[in-house]
């Protein structure tokens, strides 16, 4: 087995300096002293001791990541979100452990176990509730959460859902619709509540009575679900607002099963920015929330608080920006130009 010290003598410098290099500290090194230990290293193939770092060091160099996807990990924002979650942990030096919680409050709890468990350094919790004693257990680590209401000793990211939900509602207003239907997630999933905080505020401003609202699955089939209830009894709304794009990707397809056109019959308008929205037909109108941008600032702010091992938890909202396209009403915009 090649040891450090085999290293050390290939490369003609100290274990020490072969050790600072691997952990990137806590001294420096020289440029040409470590050009030559990565070449003595890739040379003889050493690995280091994992484990044995970890116990150096107390750290483990993994994080969790436990994000909630009730479309099974097939949702855009789901995708989206862990795929940058990881890209930032691997460019700072840390692995992944990925969770998906499925909207289960028990698959939560098991795998908030499960990784604590297993020495994570920190997590990152997308969507995920955290009873109060399970909570106070995890002080121990860097938390941040996201789109959910959290203790005051965890850092928290979201995105303005309820300014979201006023200015999709606001724009269909503005397209001159009076009876505009909600399709919902469940309402006690706090993104959703708040986007319908949303809707029945620009509905209010506009002296326009709420329209019907129902609650289905966070997924295509749940938006087809509820959009097939609420436009196949009247009154019929002749807008909906969707707390999701794919609940709003369903709505479409639900409209087009009763014979009803996207526009001209009822417009629809979703939620999150997915790149699925673009390429729908026509193309879906959406408040589109910086998915990545709030991933990475996540997962720098998480590795920033395990290596600091300080600093007070921050809260941070992300502005949403409403992106038009034709299923609202407005100009259908070209993929391809020429």
């Amino acid at each position: 087995m090649v040891t450090r010290n085999d290293v050390a003598k290939l490369a003609g410098t100290s274990p020490a300096v072969v050790s600072y290099v691997i952990n990137n500290g806590p001294r420096p090194v020289s440029e040409s002293a470590r050009q030559r230990v990565l070449a003595a290293v890739a040379e003889l193939g050493y690995r280091p001791n994992a484990v044995a770092r970890s116990l150096r060091a107390r750290r483990s160099w993994t994080i969790g990541v436990i994000a909630s996807d009730s479309a099974g990990g097939t949702s855009p924002f789901f995708g989206q979100f862990t795929r940058a979650c990881e890209e930032v942990a691997w460019q700072r030096g840390y692995s992944v452990l990925l969770g998906n919680s499925a909207e289960d409050p028990a698959r939560a709890e098991s795998y908030l176990r499960s990784f604590l468990e297993r020495q994570v350094d920190g997590l990152v919790l997308m969507r995920v509730p955290v009873a109060a004693e399970r909570a106070e257990e995890m002080r121990r680590v860097p938390v941040v959460t996201i789109d959910h209401q959290a203790p005051p000793f965890f850092s928290r990211l979201a995105v303005d859902d309820e300014e979201g939900g006023y200015q999709a509602t606001r724009h269909l207003l503005e397209h001159g619709h009076r009876r505009i239907g909600y399709v919902a997630g469940p309402l006690d999933v706090t993104p959703v509540e708040l986007r319908a905080a949303g809707w029945r505020r620009a509905l209010r401003e506009a002296g326009a009575e709420p329209g019907p609202l129902a609650e289905g699955a966070l997924s295509l089939e749940g938006g087809y679900d509820v959009a097939y209830r609420l436009l196949s009894s009247g009154p019929r709304p002749t807008a909906l607002f969707a707390s999701i794009d794919d609940q709003a990707i369903g709505a479409m397809r639900a409209a087009a099963d009763l014979g009803l056109r996207v526009p001209q019959d009822v417009a629809v308008a979703g939620f999150d920015g997915a790149r699925e929205a673009a390429y729908t037909v026509p193309g879906l109108t959406t408040i589109s929330q910086p998915i990545e941008a709030i991933a990475r600032h996540a997962t720098e702010t998480l590795v920033g608080a395990i290596e600091s091992d300080a600093g007070d938890p921050l809260t941070k909202i992300f502005s949403a920006t409403l992106v038009t396209r034709g299923s609202c009403g407005c100009p259908e915009p070209r993929l391809r130009q020429g």
